[in-house]
C-alpha cells in the first residue's frame, strides 16, 4: 500500500470529540489562573473558561496549592502575569482511534502530539495539534507510516515507546472512548482489547497499537482470551518468549495451542493459568512420550528454565525422563510446592549420601519415600559429624585454656567447652559468636564465657582473646560493657593475659 492509498482511510480534521479529550483530560493539569495588581487589588484570568475576576484571598505566583476559579469551578495553578514565561510550554502525547473513511471493517489509529505554549499572550491560547505517526488495521493485515517516510514501515511498533520515552519524555494519554466507537461495527470489536489495556506496571499507558496490530493478523487472539489464556497473548504483547508453543496463524483453539480437544478440556478444567513456558513443556513431553497431564506440565515447567536446565540433566543421569519425573510428582504430592525445589533438594540429599558414604546404587537410597524428612535427616547426620570434628580439635584446646579461667568480684570467665556451646550462646545473647567454631577449634582465637558466680549457667557476656589481647567484650545484641565487667576485663587482662605473654605458668585466681 502506498502513502497516497494509505491516506485516504484517515480524517484530515480534527474532530470537536478529540479536542474535548485533549482539554478536558490531557490538559487538565494545564489550567492556570494568571494574577496582577491594579491600585491594590488583584485580579486573575483563568486560561480555561477565559474569564477574568477578582480574587477574594491574595495568590502567590507559583504557591503549591491550587486556586478554583469562580466561574468554571477548575482547579488552577497559579501564575504572576507580569513575571517571565519564556520556558512555559505543557506538551502531552495522545493515541485516538476512528474508523476508516474507505473500509468498513477497518480502523485507524493516530498518536498526536498537543501542544499549549504560554509564552506568548496568556489570553489567546489555543491547543495545538501535530500528528507524525499513522496506523492502519485492517482484518488481515496492519500498516504504520510515520510523517518521513515514503512507504510502510516494515513492523508496526509503538511511537509511545519508540519516540515519546527516555530523558525529554512526553505525559502518554489513550482514549478508551475513541477506541469503542472506532472498533463498533468492525471484526475488532470482537478482538477482547478491553482486556489489555492494563499492563502489570500499572503507570504504563499503552497506545495498543502492538494489540491491534497482532488482532489485525491472528484471528486466534479473540479465543485465546476468551478461553482463559490470556498469559499467550500477553508473552507476544510484552516482547516475551512464546517457546514456538502457540501455532499463532491456526484456525481452531486446538490447532493453536497444539493440543486435542480432550487436553485443552482438561486444561480448562484445572483451573491453572498456563504460559507458553507450560505449554511448550507438554508439547515436548509429548513427542517424547512422556506420560504426563498437562496440569502436571504445569507444575514441571520450570525444570526446563535455563537456571535448573544443567541441575535436571544432572538428575537424569540418575534414571530416565519418566522415572525422574515420576518421583518428582510423588514428592509434590508429599507437600513440595515446586518441582525446582524436588530437584535441588535431591541434588543435596545425594551429596550428603556421598559424604557419608550411603550408597546409591540402591534404589531406596537414590528415591527414599519421603525426600524431605530424608534431607533433614541426613543434614542433621552431617551436622553432628562436623561438630564432631570441630569438639575433637576443641577438646584437645581444652586443658591449656582452663588453665585461664578467672574468678574475680562476683564474675567467672571460662573457655567455652564446644562449637554447641558456642552456638547456643550466640542464640541466646543474639550475636554472631556461633561463626567463630572453626577459628576457635584451631586455636586461630580464643572465646571466653563471662558468667556471673551465681548463675553461671546464664550466657551474660561472651569474651573474643587473640594471644594476649582482648579482641573484643559483648552481651546481649552486641551492647557493651557495663562497668563491672569492663573492671573485670581489665584484671583478667592484666593478671591472666600479660602472665600468658610471658610464658608464665598460670593459675586459677580467686
Amino acid at each position: 500500500m502506498d502513502r497516497e492509498e494509505f491516506s485516504k482511510h484517515f480524517s484530515t480534521k480534527i474532530s470537536k470529540s478529540l479536542v474535548r479529550f485533549a482539554n478536558e483530560t490531557v490538559f487538565k493539569s494545564s489550567r492556570y489562573l494568571f494574577v496582577k495588581t491594579v491600585a491594590g487589588v488583584q485580579f486573575a484570568y483563568c486560561t480555561y473558561c477565559k474569564k477574568q475576576h477578582r480574587t477574594l484571598e491574595r495568590l502567590k505566583h507559583k504557591q503549591l496549592a491550587t486556586a478554583k476559579c469562580p466561574h468554571c469551578k477548575s482547579d488552577c495553578k497559579v501564575r504572576g502575569a507580569g513575571i517571565g514565561r519564556k520556558y512555559m510550554v505543557d506538551k502531552a502525547v495522545l493515541v485516538w482511534y476512528e474508523k476508516s473513511k474507505v473500509n468498513p471493517n477497518a480502523i485507524t489509529a493516530r498518536v498526536i502530539t498537543v501542544i499549549r505554549d504560554y509564552s506568548g499572550d496568556f489570553k489567546n491560547i489555543e491547543t495545538e495539534f501535530s500528528c507524525n505517526h499513522e496506523y492502519l488495521f485492517e482484518p488481515g493485515r496492519s500498516f504504520y507510516f510515520d510523517s518521513w517516510s515514503s512507504c510502510p514501515n516494515k513492523t508496526v511498533s509503538s511511537a509511545f515507546e519508540r519516540y515519546y520515552n527516555g530523558f525529554s519524555s512526553w505525559e502518554w494519554f489513550r482514549s478508551d472512548t475513541s477506541i469503542r466507537h472506532a472498533v463498533q461495527g468492525t471484526p475488532f470489536q470482537y478482538s477482547t482489547w478491553e482486556q489489555y489495556v492494563k499492563y502489570p506496571n500499572e503507570r504504563y499507558v499503552s497506545d495498543m497499537v502492538k494489540f491491534f496490530d497482532l488482532a489485525a493478523r491472528y484471528q486466534c487472539i479473540e479465543y485465546l482470551t476468551k478461553s482463559g489464556m490470556q498469559k499467550m497473548v500477553w508473552a507476544k504483547l510484552l516482547n516475551e518468549a512464546t517457546l514456538g508453543a502457540i501455532n499463532w496463524n491456526g484456525k481452531t483453539l486446538p490447532q493453536v495451542l497444539r493440543l486435542t480437544k480432550q487436553e485443552l478440556k482438561e486444561a480448562k478444567e484445572s483451573g491453572l493459568v498456563y504460559e507458553p513456558k507450560h505449554l511448550r513443556y507438554f508439547q515436548k513431553a509429548k513427542k517424547n512420550d512422556l506420560p504426563i497431564s498437562i496440569a502436571e506440565a504445569h507444575v514441571l515447567a520450570d525444570l526446563d528454565s535455563p537456571i535448573y536446565q544443567n541441575y535436571y540433566k544432572i538428575a537424569l543421569t540418575y534414571g530416565s525422563s519418566k522415572t525422574i519425573t515420576k518421583y518428582f510428582l510423588k514428592q509434590m504430592r508429599k507437600g513440595y510446592r515446586k518441582a525446582t525445589d524436588v530437584l535441588m533438594d535431591w541434588r543435596d540429599y545425594r551429596k550428603e549420601c556421598e559424604e557419608l558414604g550411603i550408597s546409591l546404587k540402591e534404589e531406596h537410597n537414590l528415591f527414599p519415600n519421603d525426600l524431605r524428612e530424608a534431607h533433614e535427616k541426613l543434614s542433621r547426620r552431617i551436622q553432628m559429624k562436623r561438630d564432631a570434628a570441630l569438639n575433637n580439635k576443641i577438646n584437645a584446646r581444652l586443658p591449656d585454656l582452663k588453665k585461664l579461667t578467672f574468678k574475680k568480684n562476683g564474675y567467672l570467665i571460662r573457655p567455652a567447652n564446644s562449637s554447641y556451646e558456642l552456638f547456643e550462646e550466640g542464640k541466646k545473647l543474639r550475636h554472631c559468636v556461633g561463626g567463630y567454631s572453626e577459628e576457635y577449634a584451631d586455636g586461630l582465637t580464643d572465646i571466653f564465657f563471662v558468667r556471673k558466680l551465681d548463675d553461671p549457667e546464664v550466657p551474660f557476656y561472651t569474651l573474643q582473646v587473640t594471644g594476649s589481647r582482648v579482641v573484643q567484650c559483648r552481651g546481649f545484641k552486641n551492647c557493651a560493657m557495663i562497668p563491672g565487667v569492663k573492671a573485670l576485663i581489665d584484671l583478667f587482662s592484666k593478671q591472666v593475659l600479660s602472665a600468658r605473654k610471658n610464658n608464665a605458668k598460670v593459675g586459677v585466681a580467686v
